[in-house]
């Protein structure tokens, strides 16, 4: 037992391809399983949406506020959304970066790039799930056309970064819209004014669908693994997000750095993103509504 901690601190890599050999990881996963993933909702009282989702050891909580605003001047008929994330230095160690690591490895844009870098990265990825799975109806966020919309401001932490945020992320966000209540009101001509109806009476957001998204990475030109801990994601080479809003539709998939995929390859990132898919819905999404 004590060589293999210290084949572990001493060769990484070499210590986690011996696993990998055996179509098995050092945390008891297959290589095509996710962790466990658990979501709380309605955990901030202070906003008009949240949830906190705990995918294995990966914390991240979301809280949406609405607020009212004039419609932008080219789409006076709809409401908009800003995503923001936050994956500050003191939620991982891994964050703060040696100059002397280890280059016996390539290591992705992710685990490599600054903290500025990942949480510009990530914001915009939220921003372009919700335009792609077009799971909302900007539309519907408009009270008065040109005078008057709802704006949400998505804001995700990340409380402990073990790897793969983003997913994390997507399940947060999406979980947190599930639960957004906007109150009833009205816009009055004659004052041009908002007039807010007394008792409040409140409204869920209509989504329309429910977007999934799964990362997967490899580590060898034939060896494709998903969902990344943050120990695996130094040894990265290539990953690939797909982002998919039924068992059988895919709105989004991207792939960053490294090889070329095949084209079998691919297909099994597909399979394994819809399956992935389809198990979040009806055991995360589905559970909590």
């Amino acid at each position: 037992m004590q060589d293999i901690d210290i084949n572990k601190a001493t060769e990484p890599y070499e210590y986690y391809l011996k696993f990998i050999k055996e179509n098995c990881r050092p945390d008891n996963r297959r290589l095509s399983d996710i962790r466990p993933c658990n979501v709380t909702t309605n955990c901030i009282n202070t906003v008009n949406g949240s949830s906190l989702v705990k995918l294995g050891s990966t914390n991240v909580i979301c809280g949406i506020n609405a607020r009212l605003c004039r419609p932008k001047e080219d789409r006076p008929n709809k409401g908009y959304i800003v995503c923001n994330v936050e994956v500050p230095a003191l939620c991982s160690s891994k964050n703060f970066k040696s100059s002397t690591q280890s280059s016996s490895f390539s290591q992705s844009s992710v685990s490599s790039s600054t903290i500025e870098q990942t949480q510009a990265m990530l914001s915009q990825l939220m921003q372009d799930i919700l335009s792609e799975s077009k799971c909302i109806n900007e539309e519907e966020l408009c009270i008065k056309v040109g005078k008057l919309s709802w704006v949400l401001f998505i804001d995700l932490i990340c409380l402990n970064n073990d790897g793969n945020v983003q997913d994390a992320c997507c399940v947060a966000m999406v979980s947190a819209l599930k639960n957004l209540r906007l109150y009833q009101i009205e816009y009055n001509e004659e004052e041009d004014k908002p007039v807010v109806k007394y008792p409040l009476e409140y409204k869920s957001l209509i989504l329309y669908n429910e977007p999934v998204l799964t990362t997967l990475f490899a580590i060898e030109e034939n060896i494709l693994l998903t969902d990344p801990n943050k120990h695996e994601e130094d040894f990265m080479k290539t990953f690939v997000h797909i982002c998919t809003i039924d068992s059988q539709k895919i709105c989004l998939i991207r792939k960053l750095g490294g090889f070329c995929l095949k084209i079998e390859q691919l297909n099994m990132c597909i399979t394994r993103a819809l399956d992935n898919g389809k198990y979040i819905r009806e055991n995360v999404y589905k559970n909590k509504y």
